[in-house]
This record gives C-alpha cells, sequence and structure tokens, in this order.
C-alpha cells in the first residue's frame, strides 16, 4: 500500500504543474499624495522651475502673496466670492477657473473611470448643475457667456466613440486605464499673444462666447465660436495705461490633472499661465457644511423624521377630550364632576389616587394607623378571612399603584368594599 501512494504521488505533482494560469492586472490608480491631490505632477512640475506652489481646500484665500490661483468653479458660489476675486485680479492676480472636472474626488484612471461630459452633472449636487451667481458674476464682469458646447456634434463623436471602443483591442482600452490617452477629449489650438500657439486636448460640456469682440490682450482656442479656452485682461489704470490682471476660464481641468500633464503641450501652457511674481495656488474646492449636505441630500430622511415626529406628539401629548357646555347657574352636578375627575386620572394612570380615600376607611375600620400594619400575620388573616378572598389579593387591594386593566380596577375596588362592609 505505501508503494502505491509513493507511485501516485509523482503523477500528482506532474499534473498540478502541468495547469495553465492566467494572470489579470486591474489598475487601482494613484495611491498616496497623488490619490488625494490630483494636481500634484503640475505643482512639482511648478515648483522644479522656481515658483513657490501650495494646494488648499475651502474658501480661497486671495493673498496678496498669491499670483495665480486655479480652482474649480464650485468655488464661486456666491457673488460676495465673486466681487473678492475681481477685487484680487484688479490688484494684479491671475484666476485661472476650470468650468468641470476640477475638484479632488474625480477619479482619473482605472477601468470603470468615467470620462462621458454627459454624465459628470449626474455626479455633483443639484445645485452645481447650473451656474452659481458668482460665476455668472465673473462671465459678466469680463464679457462673456456660458453657452453649452454643440450636442449634436458630441453625440455624433460619442457615437462613433462607442463604436470604435467596440472594435478596439485590449491594448487600446488600457491605454485609458492607464492614463496614456485621454477619451472625450478634442485637440485644439491655444492662441497665447500674437505668435505663441500651444496644442491641448479640451473636453467638456461648458463652453464660452465672447459678447463684444475681441481685444488684444485675449488668448483663446483658434478657429472656434464657442471656446473651451478663454482669457482676458481685468483691471486698467488709466495714468499708467497698465492692464492689472487677467482672469482664464477652462472647459475642463484634465489637462492638468496627474495623468495627462504629459500630453500635447500641457505643460508648457501650465508654465505660460503660474508666470507671475508671487505663489502658485491650486484649489481643490470648496469644503461644503454638514447642513448644506444634510439639506441637499437628505431631504427625505428629514422629511421622514418630521413625520415621526408629529405622529409621536399626536400619540403621546394628554388630550382632555371634548369641552363640556357651561351650565347656567350656580348648581353643578356631584356626581358628574366626580366621574369626569375618575376618568381624567384613569387616562393618566393614576389608580392609587382613585384608591386612596377607600383603603383610608378600610384602614380607619380596621382600627390601624398606617396602611403597612395591616400586613401583620395575625390581622392580615382576619381581614381576609372577613373579606372572603386569599391573603395575596387583599394585599393587592391595599398596595396595588400600578392598575392598567379595567377588570383588575373593579376587583381592587369590590374587595375594598367588602372589607369595609365587614
Amino acid at each position: 500500500m505505501k508503494c502505491v501512494v509513493f507511485l501516485l504521488l509523482p503523477l500528482l505533482l506532474l499534473c498540478s504543474c502541468s495547469r495553465e494560469t492566467e494572470e489579470h492586472e486591474n489598475v487601482l490608480g494613484y495611491m498616496g499624495l497623488a490619490r488625494k491631490n490630483p494636481f500634484l505632477a503640475a505643482e512639482r512640475y511648478l515648483q522644479s522651475d522656481g515658483h513657490m506652489v501650495t494646494s488648499s481646500t475651502g474658501v480661497l484665500k486671495l493673498d496678496a502673496a498669491e499670483a495665480t490661483v486655479f480652482a474649480p468653479a464650485s468655488s464661486v458660489r456666491s457673488v460676495a466670492d465673486a466681487e473678492r476675486i475681481l477685487e484680487w485680479v484688479a490688484e494684479g492676480g491671475h484666476f485661472v477657473c476650470f468650468l468641470e472636472r476640477a475638484e479632488d474626488y474625480w477619479s482619473d484612471l482605472g477601468e470603470y473611470t468615467d470620462h462621458d461630459p454627459s454624465t459628470w452633472k449626474d455626479d455633483v449636487g443639484e445645485d452645481d448643475r447650473a451656474l452659481s451667481l458668482g460665476l455668472v458674476r465673473l462671465f459678466a464682469e469680463v464679457d462673456i457667456e456660458c453657452v453649452a458646447l454643440n450636442e449634436e456634434a458630441e453625440e455624433a463623436e460619442e457615437a462613433e466613440e462607442a463604436e470604435e471602443a467596440e472594435e478596439a483591442e485590449e491594448a487600446e482600452l488600457r491605454e485609458i486605464a492607464m492614463g496614456t490617452k485621454l477619451p472625450n477629449a478634442q485637440t485644439v489650438m491655444i492662441e497665447v499673444g500674437l505668435e505663441a500657439e500651444y496644442q491641448a486636448l479640451l473636453g467638456g460640456s461648458m463652453g464660452m462666447q465672447v459678447k463684444d469682440g475681441y481685444y488684444d490682450g485675449d488668448w483663446f482656442d483658434s478657429g472656434q465660436q464657442e471656446h473651451r479656452f478663454l482669457s482676458r485682461l481685468y483691471g486698467y489704470i488709466e495714468d499708467e495705461g497698465v492692464d492689472l490682471g487677467r482672469m482664464t476660464f477652462v472647459s475642463d481641468a484634465r489637462l492638468f490633472r496627474n495623468p495627462y500633464l504629459v500630453m500635447g503641450q500641457h505643460a508648457e501652457l501650465l508654465d505660460v499661465l503660474a508666470d507671475g511674481d508671487g505663489s502658485v495656488v491650486f484649489s481643490l474646492g470648496t469644503v461644503r457644511s454638514f447642513t448644506s449636505m444634510l439639506g441637499e441630500h437628505a431631504s427625505k430622511a428629514l422629511w421622514s423624521l418630521l413625520v415621526l415626529l408629529v405622529l409621536w406628539l399626536w400619540k403621546n401629548l394628554p388630550r382632555f377630550g371634548p369641552m363640556l357646555d357651561v351650565q347656567a347657574g350656580h348648581s353643578r352636578s356631584y356626581l358628574e364632576h366626580v366621574s369626569q375627575v375618575g376618568r381624567f386620572f384613569w387616562r393618566h394612570q393614576r389608580a392609587d389616587i382613585l384608591l386612596k380615600s377607600l383603603r383610608g376607611a378600610a384602614l380607619r375600620g380596621a382600627g390601624q394607623s398606617h396602611i403597612e400594619e395591616m400586613d401583620s400575620d395575625v390581622l392580615a388573616e382576619r381581614l381576609a378571612e372577613k373579606a372572603g378572598v386569599e391573603r395575596d389579593l387583599l394585599h393587592e387591594a391595599l398596595h396595588a399603584e400600578q392598575i392598567k386593566d379595567a377588570n383588575d380596577m373593579v376587583r381592587i375596588t369590590k374587595i375594598l368594599q367588602n372589607l369595609l362592609k365587614q
């Protein structure tokens, strides 16, 4: 038997070694600081050029030492935020506003990362689906308006990309997952000044359009009426004839995010936008308060809680019944008054008050001063015999306080009345 086992063991090992195995690699995305800060690569790139670069969350500070601020549109919610930005830009600052995809909660890498601009607004709150009052104020100040990009062209392009995706090889899909390809983006040439021109990949569902014509200081993507990139000067000193600040609006923030900074001429364009005498700040979005998020996302729970509160109050608040008619004259029905008082105490579970006088009469009839004295063995036996009940029922009739059943109340009352008669 042992020989058979030793002969079968090598055969089992050979069978196990001949099995075919497949390896699957799942792209999880960035880890560490790059996972928390989507503009970490842009920050380190500018730091290598000697810029002072920081990132922040919450309300924009807009200090005098800051030269360029990159911020999402969600940071400009109110008119007060817009006024602070305009005052800072007029003093020489450069405000770069990304209309979409700039917050830190977006994911750039992975097989299931959604890069379709038509679904971006479904992932944000109801208040973010329309332009905020602050952003409208900024657009009005530089004479531009926000317009939706050509939806028909986008739908045709998406349909074409969907057909290509079905026919694409696994390697091409992996390029998107690894961040080496930027989907749903168009190649545009951005004119900066008279001679400089930079190639960029920009997507998004919102664009800009100029109201009153172009000026010498405007930067924009050439050949388009609906711009994905538009930059205008703001602030002017009449005596010196000097333009002070600049406001830039970009439809899609992905060009400066970690995986896509190396594509096109995004890094060169970042150098141009961050060129200034001061520090550079990347804002990752405004931190919402707990109450605002609760009111925005938990309305159903709040309404349910309100309904439960109303039901609880309706069930537990004391109800005194209908008001009785006021009788004319000075006389009142004593029997009716006693009946109403009894109902009141019974409703509020105070049966001990209703039995207090009857128990006191039985106590006096037995010649005792305290109700506990009637629990003595000799006296309790004699009283139980006279009342014709067991000793336990007599003790309940003399001491019970929490009486909830009406039948128990009737039984106790009969025992006390019989005891009083005896």
